[in-house]
């Protein structure tokens, strides 16, 4: 449980620092005069590439050897998470009376644990999906 713990605390870390980044290579984009689109969907792909490294290196200490493979289910789990977490937000706002800030940590509840159980059991391992050591 200890070692879970830690894993868990290391994603979350890796996943504040992925967004910070994301943020900052947005504003800094935009503020240098890229359109807003390819501002943000570069500052996104900057999130992704840290996610991935830090990921693989230091949350899950994955033996997989990087490669188009890996690459793509890794971007297929975040494209999943991000989905998921647009449309729980558009369902709840459409169907309840809740905060949009609890709608948006529904949907980000969502996405974090769709990554985080993807990238452990679907991208990092070197077995495919498997639970436990």
């Amino acid at each position: 449980m200890r070692e879970f713990t830690k894993e868990v605390n290391r994603f979350v870390v890796v996943g504040v620092g992925s967004n910070t980044l994301n943020f900052i290579a947005y504003v800094f984009l935009y503020k240098i005069g890229l359109v807003i689109w390819i501002s943000s969907a570069i500052g996104y792909i900057a999130g992704l590439l840290n996610s991935f490294y830090f990921g693989k290196t230091w949350v899950f200490k994955s033996e997989v050897v990087i490669n188009s493979r890996a690459i793509i289910k890794f971007i297929f789990i975040y494209g999943v998470g991000g989905l998921g977490m647009v449309f729980i937000i558009n369902f709840l706002d459409n169907k309840t009376q809740l905060d949009y800030r609890i709608i948006w940590f529904c949907g980000a509840l969502f996405a974090f644990t769709n990554n985080y159980l993807g990238s452990k059991f679907f991208v990092f391992s070197r077995g495919g999906f498997k639970i436990g050591n």
